[in-house]
């Protein structure tokens, strides 16, 4: 992409500012995620100081940075991670997900863009071998809150599961197709978007809570260290986000994932399934889900 004017290119290697906490090693030891698109003709006009910004290296956080590594400093970060990185300093802003907001309410939304989602996400899923009431046990990828949380509230609400073991898997190297019938395998980002297992059942979570609810569901929303934060990147994260909306094919064609959608299907999928806006609809589905995970005990 080409460099934004007068704006300074920060890497993982440089040496961060005085008023910038340096990022973890094991963060600044990653690349930066490869860029979603070739230069635009515009560079977005970025006005904050360059920031530390994490991000989660799936398809659909594309379009949120848009043009962002030719100004801001982008680590990838695993979702579980995020909230802790950002109290400790090591990264200004993160595109994290819903739940680190519910376990660390200090933390500042920026409220100008999000990952959800108004029906059918895609890209969030359980499957299983036989009928959902008889799930004790759901094997999950260890980098994941929100899902998980929205899996073991859908369970035990709407399918009457009390008594359900989540066991972290390498879900890149699990087989679903070998899972006993009273487990179920939860798969969340590109992995989720292949094709399902033969004979294997599958409920999109975000349908599922679209049909409970009548509510959009959030999954990850951009918070900041600390209000003053959230202020300064306030219009860059808005800028990022209106122009990335308007490059869904660019960022299609040059996405390198472990996804095996054609071009057709993953476009649709970022227009038609992944919602970014974050209104004052999408945050009534957000306290929604808040409520609903401590009305089961789910968190405190």
């Amino acid at each position: 992409m080409t460099e934004a004017t007068a704006a300074p290119q920060p890497n993982s290697n440089s040496a961060p500012s005085p008023a910038q906490p340096a990022a973890p090693a094991a963060v600044a030891a990653n690349p930066a995620p490869a860029a979603a698109a070739p230069a635009p003709a515009q560079p977005v006009k970025f006005t904050a100081r360059p920031m530390r910004i994490g991000v989660i290296p799936f398809l659909n956080v594309q379009p949120l940075i848009w043009d962002m590594k030719n100004h801001h400093q982008l680590f990838p970060v695993a979702p579980r991670q995020m909230g802790d990185l950002l109290k400790k300093g090591q990264l200004d802003v993160a595109i994290a997900p819903v739940a680190t907001k519910f376990l660390s309410p200090e933390l500042q939304i920026v409220p100008v863009g999000a990952i959800g989602c108004k029906g059918p996400v895609k890209s969030v899923r359980l499957l299983s071998n036989a009928p959902l009431p008889t799930v004790t046990r759901l094997f999950a990828d260890e980098r994941s809150r929100t899902s998980v949380l929205l899996a073991r509230l859908i369970l035990k609400k709407w399918y009457g599961v009390r008594k359900l073991e989540v066991k972290h898997v390498d879900m890149e190297n699990f087989k679903p197709s070998q899972t006993k019938p009273w487990e179920a395998v939860l798969q969340f980002g590109d992995i989720a978007l292949e094709t399902a297992p033969t004979g294997m059942s599958v409920l999109d979570l975000g349908e599922e809570w679209f049909l409970r609810t009548q509510k959009p569901f959030i999954f990850a929303v951009w918070m900041a260290r600390n209000v003053q934060v959230a202020r300064e990147i306030e219009m860059d994260l808005l800028a990022a986000k209106t122009e990335g909306l308007k490059h869904l094919q660019e960022i299609v064609d040059h996405y390198k994932g472990i996804w095996v959608f054609h071009r057709a299907q993953a476009k649709e999928y970022l227009e038609k399934n992944i919602d970014y806006s974050y209104t004052q609809v999408e945050v009534k589905g957000q306290l929604e889900f808040e409520r609903l995970l401590k009305e089961e005990g789910l968190i405190l």
